[in-house]
């Protein structure tokens, strides 16, 4: 059973006029959710308790999001995220959604979960809002599964365009999480080169695997299938958290890259498969993607993919970019040369 958390609530984070991270974007999806779906299970959002935002922000930029939020006027946040009256509300629900679906996989009430909540999270900064997003939902739900849920090894799988420097900034010394992503480089927002790789205790464990810009389907595959899956194998995590953004998608007017809605599938199978291998559920949650029929097309497939249907036959693609990611994370990973 795969558990959805799709709600018309989540277009009450208002960013204004013609600003791409709109509440269309929900519309779109939820389209895919009116009618009842075999195998599909629907859950209601949950609002985070503010301890749970904290452990992962600080206090006073919690209650600074709080104050903003109690004018009538949009505020801008920094320079392209934006916060209206319900920000922080629905901030706290897109929050609390995935912890809920995180606590309901690891307690196997469902195999499986996808949260589609704005706004997003993976720029957000333990003391700034940044690229969109208020609270950093999968840092925030891994380290609350961490706390309360009595599991020791998460990994954060992100396929946004954009590198999640968020995500990466709350782990970089942190070996009880490890980061994954692939990326735009360079791109916003200037992060994630390949020789970022974790810091102290954590060191080894971000694994960045910056692409260039215009990488297809095959580029992305031969990542997942030669870096990916054998980083899952090796580490072995208890639960799997995707920081799932659709904007490296062909038509997406932001990004750069060349990946169709059905590479979007076959990468969701790789996880998928490599995650079946160690036993940990996963859980997406959504991040970007700005193209409206884009992103509900590449949403399908991805939910498909969860559903259990076949991934799509693509055929991976070398090169330069992947021989240095081997190189580079072939030191703390060993089946990765292999």
């Amino acid at each position: 059973m795969i558990g959805i958390v799709s709600d018309p609530v989540f277009m009450d984070h208002d960013t204004g006029c013609y600003h791409p991270e709109s509440s269309l974007r929900i519309q779109y999806i939820h389209t895919l959710f009116y009618q009842k779906n075999p195998g599909i299970k629907m859950i209601d959002p949950v609002i985070a308790r503010v301890d749970d935002i904290a452990l992962n922000h600080d206090m006073s930029y919690v209650r600074k999001i709080a104050g903003c939020c109690r004018t009538h006027d949009l505020v801008n946040l920094d320079m392209d995220t934006v916060c209206c009256e319900d920000s922080y509300n629905i901030a706290l629900l897109a929050a609390g959604s995935l912890i809920r679906l995180t606590e309901m996989a690891l307690n196997q009430e469902i195999d499986a979960g996808f949260a589609f909540v704005r706004p997003p999270g993976h720029h957000a900064l333990k003391a700034r809002a940044m690229g969109f997003c208020i609270f950093n939902n999968v840092a925030i739900a891994a380290r609350n599964a961490l706390k309360y849920q009595g599991i020791k090894r998460v990994m954060i799988v992100d396929f946004d365009v954009h590198h999640g420097n968020g995500t990466q900034d709350s782990f970089y010394n942190d070996k009880s999480v490890l980061y994954f992503s692939t990326h735009q480089y360079p791109f916003y927002p200037g992060t994630g080169g390949v020789s970022d790789t974790g810091r102290g205790k954590g060191l080894g464990y971000t694994v960045n695997c910056p692409l260039s810009a215009g990488k297809r389907d095959g580029h992305f595959i031969a990542v997942y299938r030669y870096i990916l899956a054998p980083v899952v194998q090796a580490y072995e995590p208890e639960l799997i958290l995707v920081s799932a953004g659709f904007d490296a998608h062909a038509m997406d007017p932001i990004g750069g890259m060349d990946l169709s809605s059905k590479g979007f599938g076959a990468i969701a199978g790789i996880i998928r498969d490599a995650a079946c291998h160690v036993s940990a559920p996963i859980i997406f949650a959504l991040e970007g993607g700005y193209n409206l029929n884009a992103l509900k097309d590449s949403v399908a497939c991805v939910v498909d993919i969860m559903k259990g249907q076949a991934s799509p036959e693509i055929q991976p693609v070398s090169g330069q970019e992947l021989d240095t990611m081997i190189e580079t994370h072939g030191r703390f990973w060993p089946l990765v040369r292999q």
